[in-house]
């Protein structure tokens, strides 16, 4: 969860600034960081950012990035000079596998922040793997991606779907008292391994399964079998560009069951892509409201000129890595795997560490059902999965 204000400073001054008796301008190229008087170009690199960053689903990765560059603008290290690098890849896994080429073939990249969505994830996660680029995503969900096929760089700073599947399933059950659950998925990498937990937790209270395309805009055999399973709710696995009409068409068809989605609607597109059809849906995110007493908020308000939005923390948190890898005296690829596979330490979302298959720990897991609200994400109750 988000730390209160006294932790925030804390945390800025020992998982960015580092430790004082650390310098960052060490030659040392061996993988075991360290200290050193090196000159600044000795510590000068680039850090990557792929995503969606336009189109339907930026709001869902866009404060991430504001996030980043936040803490970058915070760190105070003269002697290293870093630029994030932003790559456009609107979540789509064919224009992702160049920009991970690219960057894997730019000796001054040193990391890469992402990728934000499971499908570009795992498309480039492998490239990134041969070249031994440290990957922290904030946003990636999909469980095959540590579970059934890890990659030695790939470290991600959310829970896997196989415990956001069991929190959906227990909010339809627990808050919502659903029996006859309509099952809906995309089709895709994201959405169809969510939408199967959730089927798999609930079990017989799933009325009836279906999918969609991404794309998709014309939903009618979908709310068709809707009206014939009289479903008590909805869950819907995919993102805002295909969930929006859907609601949209559901409503427009009398079909009032609660609507339930996953963290890939958790953006601030959503309440104003499916209007006033939207009010009372509920998003699921691995992400806990803003402690209001942090200054993370304000200090976000007055660079970016709004509120945080999805996984701006998370943002934080992954380029804070990065740079307390730098403080530490990482000069290489090597350097920075080797330290952020032993990276621990409280973070603005978490405790923030990673196991064998760059996965954090369990015990740092945390849901939260937020409500539409004439158009805005509403923190509801938190559900342990």
């Amino acid at each position: 969860m988000i730390r209160s204000s006294r932790t925030w400073q804390a945390v800025a001054m020992t998982a960015v600034a580092g430790l004082a008796l650390s310098a960052c301008g060490t030659t040392d190229t061996d993988g075991g960081g360290g200290g050193g008087d090196a000159a600044a170009e000795d510590c000068n690199f680039k850090i990557g950012v792929m995503g969606a960053l336009s189109g339907a689903n930026a709001s869902i990765v866009l404060p991430s990035v504001d996030g980043a560059k936040l803490a970058l603008a915070q760190w105070e290290n003269e002697d290293c000079d870093v630029e994030l690098v932003e790559f456009d890849t609107e979540g789509d896994p064919a224009k992702a596998t160049p920009v991970a080429t690219q960057i894997a073939g730019d000796e001054t990249f040193i990391g890469v922040m992402g990728g934000a969505f499971s499908g570009e994830t795992r498309a480039t996660k492998g490239i990134f793997d041969d070249a031994g680029v440290t990957m922290v995503s904030q946003s990636a969900t999909a469980t095959d991606l540590t579970q059934d096929d890890p990659a030695a760089v790939f470290h991600r700073l959310v829970p896997y779907d196989d415990y956001q599947g069991a929190a959906i399933a227990k909010y339809l059950a627990d808050e919502v008292g659903a029996t006859k659950v309509f099952v809906v998925d995309n089709s895709e990498a994201y959405g169809e391994p969510l939408a199967d937990r959730v089927e798999e937790t609930l079990g017989d209270k799933v009325v009836q399964r279906d999918k969609t395309e991404v794309g998709q805009t014309d939903f009618a055999p979908t709310i068709s079998k809707m009206e014939s399973a009289a479903p008590d709710a909805v869950f819907y696995g995919g993102y805002i560009s295909e969930a929006a009409p859907l609601l949209k068409q559901m409503r427009d068809a009398g079909i009032d069951a609660p609507f339930v989605g996953g963290d890939g609607l958790f953006g601030a597109d959503f309440g104003n892509a499916v209007g006033p059809a939207g009010d009372g849906a509920v998003v699921m995110c691995p992400c806990a409201p803003i402690d209001e007493e942090s200054t993370f908020a304000a200090d976000y308000e007055a660079e970016f000129g709004g509120a945080p939005g999805a996984y701006a923390a998370e943002g934080f948190d992954a380029m804070s890595v990065f740079l307390a890898a730098l403080d530490d005296g990482a000069r290489t690829r090597e350097d920075m795997e080797s330290f952020v596979d032993s990276y621990s330490a409280e973070g603005l979302s978490k405790e923030i560490a990673f196991d064998e298959n760059g996965d954090v720990p369990q015990e740092s897991v945390s849901y939260w059902a937020y409500k539409n609200e004439d158009g805005v994400l509403v923190p509801e109750v938190e559900v342990a999965p």
